[in-house]
């Protein structure tokens, strides 16, 4: 099966300052991509480029198997490369109705039949005749999805596109887009900063950190193994702490000995601590710790999780609280129980 898009060795430079450098990926047809990172990290000017908004400083962007942009140049002009971007701020027209939207985008593709049609699938087929300010804003954002999906793309571009709605509300349109974009059998590529979005929609994670690549694999793999700092943050996988190897197996860390994979080199590492690693004890084992805070977190059951951010020598730490109730001030001993994962970054 052809590549939907094919992206090598891109790099782009704003006034002389690097904002993406030897980004590489390819995407296939259906594919739902998420683009993960901190802001700054380049993920917008990432999908201008793809969108053939501005050409790249260096690399090259292949679309269906056709060259569309490459150092310095664009080849092939945004409209013509069925692909539709959703900004954030959606840029809806502000003096036309829902389904003036939606016909706009469909014109030579079906028109006011198929923005009908769409309409109806967003759930807002009693909304056609709705001014744009009398829609709210998880309508605008049922809009702007129908808009794009009537232009037909082979690729669909979205910088995040669900920032003002809230939790549920951004549930909601994630069901939506996933139904859509598998009716349609449309091609994905998300921009986002949400965990919750990249967990519910992506099949395949990019993630950029300073404009570099730092990770480019399945969900599933960077879930398990994710390798660099970045991505740990950028999927709240879990806590950083600063280490020591120089022992097979295990690390010195200001929290104590953590057990590391045997193969580790020895060195000043970076270690992931996972939720659920450190833990409270009882006794004279692990390491004195005072409690800073206490936080209140929702669990998937009923149940409360009551954490406490503990100080170790500066250091913080949370850690899980199941036995007992804590205070501020109070000592107590921790202990980060199992293999900590050895991350770059």
């Amino acid at each position: 099966m052809n590549e939907v898009l094919r992206i090598a060795g891109l790099g782009q430079t704003y006034d002389g300052t690097p904002v993406l450098r030897d980004v590489g990926f390819s995407v296939e047809p259906g594919e739902r991509l998420a683009v993960l990172g901190p802001s700054g990290s380049g993920k917008t000017t990432l999908l201008r480029l793809i969108a053939g908004l501005e050409a790249p400083r260096h690399g090259d962007i292949v679309i269906a198997g056709q060259a569309v942009s490459r150092a310095g140049e664009v080849l092939l002009a945004p409209e013509l490369r069925q692909v539709a971007l959703v900004f954030q701020g959606l840029a809806l027209f502000p003096h036309l109705n829902a389904l003036e939207q939606i016909a706009f985008a469909a014109r030579g593709r079906g028109g006011n039949a198929q923005a009908k049609t769409l309409l109806e699938r967003i759930g807002l087929g009693h909304r056609a005749s709705a001014p744009l300010d009398q829609l709210s804003g998880g309508e605008r954002q049922r809009i702007a999805l129908a808009r794009a999906l009537a232009q037909e793309p082979r690729l669909l571009l979205m910088d995040e596109p669900f920032a003002s709605l809230d939790d549920e509300k951004r549930a909601e349109m994630r069901d939506l887009l996933r139904s859509l974009l598998e009716k349609h059998e449309t091609t994905l590529i998300l921009v986002t900063h949400s965990r919750a979005d990249a967990l519910d929609l992506a099949r395949r994670v990019v993630v950029l950190e300073r404009g570099e690549q730092v990770a480019c694999d399945s969900l599933e793999t960077v879930l398990v193994r994710p390798r660099h700092v970045a991505v740990v943050r950028a999927l709240g996988l879990g806590q950083i702490i600063e280490g020591e190897s120089k022992s097979a197996g295990t690390a010195e860390t200001t929290f104590g000995k953590v057990q590391i994979p045997a193969e580790t080199k020895p060195g000043r590492l970076r270690l992931l601590v996972r939720p659920g690693q450190p833990r409270i004890i009882s006794g004279l084992e692990g390491v004195e710790a005072e409690v800073v805070s206490l936080e209140l977190r929702p669990s998937e059951t009923r149940e409360v999780r009551r954490v406490a951010v503990v100080r170790v020598a500066g250091n913080l730490l949370r850690v899980s609280v199941r036995e007992r109730a804590l205070s501020a001030g109070e000592r107590v001993r921790v202990q980060i129980d199992g293999e900590c994962e050895v991350v770059e970054g």
